[in-house]
């Protein structure tokens, strides 16, 4: 089946909204905690919760929604996705209290848990190897976008019309891009798969686990979002209190890590078509380059380098993103790819729940920030030794 330029830009429009949506309706909720809490009666465990329950419905969808992905195509899967990340957050607007909050944030995670592995699934079948990376890079540039713009448009909308008003502007953003997607996604694009896979699914599983480059690369991105996330948690909170930057400034100084990463994810995909035989290598070095950044991030003490550490880091904090998900893609059959995904990305979200906790309590012992930092360097470092044990190095372009 013949894909045309304009489908293939489409899938990558499309699957980039949908995972912009799914960071928007994730983080709107963080900056509102003060006021929805008050007017909800929730303690800080119970507001803590909304975001667990989301993750919780996240990383259930993962595998399922992998598998989904290579069975109905990417246009089906985003389009459910979209229509339940939007109505479910659309809904949190008008919780009268925990439960029900709790209950549609989870739901709202299980919409948002299939978009990733069916955008890189659509990514992978409308791309041939020396495009391929690119277009990841540029689709996966809307995930510092929406973290972003939700915590700008969040915020600044609770604090003129109140905190449900947040999750209205998200969920009608979510359908609105929703409609777009129905109307602009190409009708074909599922991979041709063997009639016994397509009646056992579990095949495929099985059939995974037994791939040992896939599993160690699902290791290395385990250590490589260990970093991320962890970096996330804790630089507003180093900035404030051991650098002495107000939140505003430290707020200034993330909104150069997201710029970063924003340009960085579209560059790294490009520089990695350039070499498409070499993907482990330029993996390899990207996170070894965060591991760095990390580590001198850590134990920097000037203000003024912040404002060239801050969008390196940014950079090398997402852009093994690109060059891991099609290295993915790469290591297994077509009819795999959005199973793979899944898996995989279900493997390195555990590194995004883990790690902010390992370096808080690594904080409490010993009350510095160099030592928690230095954790969180580990982890893409344990990422590059990982790495080095795969035996693919990337796809061979005729």
């Amino acid at each position: 089946m013949e894909r045309t330029l304009s489908a293939a830009l489409r899938v990558v429009l499309c699957g980039g909204l949908a995972f912009f949506c799914s960071f928007v309706d994730r983080l709107s909720w963080p900056p509102v905690i003060p006021m929805a809490s008050s007017e909800l009666g929730l303690t800080a465990a119970q507001a803590g919760g909304f975001m667990s329950a989301f993750f919780l419905g996240y990383l259930l969808t993962q595998l399922p929604g992998g598998i989904l992905a290579d069975r109905l195509g990417t246009r089906k899967v985003l389009v459910v996705s979209l229509f339940l990340m939007g109505v479910f957050t659309l809904g949190t607007a008008w919780v009268p209290g925990y439960w029900s909050g709790m209950s549609l944030r989870f739901v709202a995670g299980i919409g948002s848990g299939a978009v990733l592995a069916a955008s890189v699934k659509g990514v992978y079948d409308y791309f041939g190897p020396t495009r391929r990376a690119t277009a990841m890079g540029f689709f996966m540039a809307s995930s510092p976008l929406g973290l972003l713009v939700a915590n700008i448009m969040s915020p600044l909308i609770a604090a003129s019309h109140g905190w449900r008003a947040s999750f209205l502007a998200a969920g009608c953003l979510t359908l609105i891009v929703w409609v777009f997607s129905w109307l602009m996604l190409p009708q074909s694009g599922t991979t041709v798969r063997p009639a016994n896979e397509f009646q056992r699914p579990k095949n495929n599983i099985r059939l995974l686990f037994a791939n040992r480059d896939l599993i160690l690369t699902a290791a290395a991105g385990f250590f490589a979002m260990w970093g991320t996330w962890g970096t996330l948690t804790w630089a507003n909170t180093y900035m404030h209190q051991s650098l002495g930057l107000s939140l505003k400034q430290s707020g200034q100084i993330m909104a150069l890590f997201g710029l970063g990463a924003l340009i960085g994810q579209p560059l790294a995909g490009w520089l990695s078509d350039w070499f498409p035989q070499h993907r482990r290598q330029t993996g390899m070095a990207i996170l070894a380059c965060f591991a760095i950044l990390l580590w001198f991030f850590g134990i920097n003490q000037d203000r003024q380098q912040l404002i060239i550490l801050a969008p390196l880091l940014g950079a090398g904090a997402f852009i093994f993103g690109p060059v891991l998900n099609t290295f993915i893609s790469e290591l297994v059959e077509p009819h795999q790819v959005g199973t793979a995904i899944g898996l995989c990305n279900g493997v390195w979200q555990l590194g995004s729940v883990i790690s902010p906790i390992t370096a808080g309590l690594f904080l409490d012992k010993t009350g510095s920030y160099q030592w928690a930092f230095g954790v969180l360097a580990a982890g893409p470092m344990l990422a590059v030794l990982i790495f080095a044990l795969v035996r693919t190095s990337g796809t061979e372009v005729n």
